[in-house]
């Protein structure tokens, strides 16, 4: 077994590239006689009917450290630190992932599986990995497209579903992704009515700016999410994988069991689509249309 040099995969990682332990594997490939995959069987068969031949597996990963973000209690906000921390994580993972496809002479990339999250709030690591299964169209629509793009074509579907667009005639042009971490404040008055012993406090009733800023967060990954789908072509988005989380802080001489703020943090990955404009769509498949 080959050690790496240390210096060389740092080097690597610096300019967003894989490490060489990993260039060594994909570039063995040519002499493989079998595959790899993460495929179920229902996946492979379906997968086979579509002219899709799996060549390995193929990954993208990036750990990456939050850096230091300002919590002025202003007024609700972006943390954008913190949102472009995950964005910039996600960028690095999958430029790997893409990395690894290009290697692997694949068309597209199927049954992409995401791990995203952060280790603790203390020590502000955050982690962002894609697995999936790099494969080769033996009839040539999906290598039209990647060719058309420069590179393969990542995707989050599963094996079923991809046959079930390719059945017909949709095809993927590409993984769409990004994330928000929006900061909520509350309202002195909301603060009040919220921790006083009489009055409103004593009754059921919406914490307005909670809300708010929960659909501020999708809102911004929505909007980001349809800039990179126009980007690529498509004529939609689907098979959505959102994922969320909420952290509460106190604002400075208040009591810590009295929430003043709340972040909420989305998360969206999702395949950008491009389908002809007179198709039916089919009844299974959930597609969010990008205006032109």
């Amino acid at each position: 077994m080959t050690i790496d040099d240390p210096l060389a995969a740092q080097q690597a990682l610096e300019n967003g590239q894989l490490v060489p332990a990993a260039l060594r594997r994909l570039q063995s490939l040519s002499d493989a006689t079998s595959f790899t995959s993460d495929l179920s069987v229902n996946e492979f068969a379906l997968l086979r009917t579509s002219s899709l031949q799996p060549i390995c597996q193929v990954a993208g990963s990036a750990i990456y450290k939050i850096g230091y973000q300002q919590m002025g209690f202003g007024g609700s906000q972006e943390l954008n630190t913190i949102s472009s921390a995950f964005n910039e994580a996600r960028h690095l993972a999958v430029g790997r992932l893409q990395q690894e496809a290009s290697l692997a002479h694949a068309d597209a990339v199927v049954g992409t599986r995401v791990t995203q999250g952060m280790f603790d709030t203390e020590s502000r690591l955050i982690e962002f990995s894609l697995v999936g299964t790099a494969v080769k169209s033996l009839d040539g629509r999906l290598a039209a497209i990647a060719k058309h793009h420069g590179s393969a074509i990542l995707t989050t579907l599963n094996g079923q579903d991809l046959h079930l667009l390719i059945e017909n005639g949709i095809v993927p042009v590409g993984l769409v992704g990004a994330s928000s971490s929006y900061l909520a404040m509350l309202s002195p008055y909301t603060f009040q009515q919220m921790y006083s012993m009489v009055g409103a406090s004593m009754t059921n009733f919406e914490i307005r700016e909670f809300t708010e800023g929960f659909y501020a967060s999708r809102r911004i990954v929505m909007r980001s999410i349809e800039r990179m789908a126009r980007s690529l072509g498509a004529g939609g988005i689907i098979d959505f994988q959102f994922q969320s989380a909420t952290n509460s802080y106190q604002m400075p001489g208040v009591s810590s069991e009295n929430v003043s703020a709340v972040a909420f943090t989305t998360h969206v990955l999702a395949t950008a689509v491009s389908q002809p404009k007179e198709m039916t769509i089919p009844t299974q498949q959930k597609i969010l249309f990008v205006n032109p």
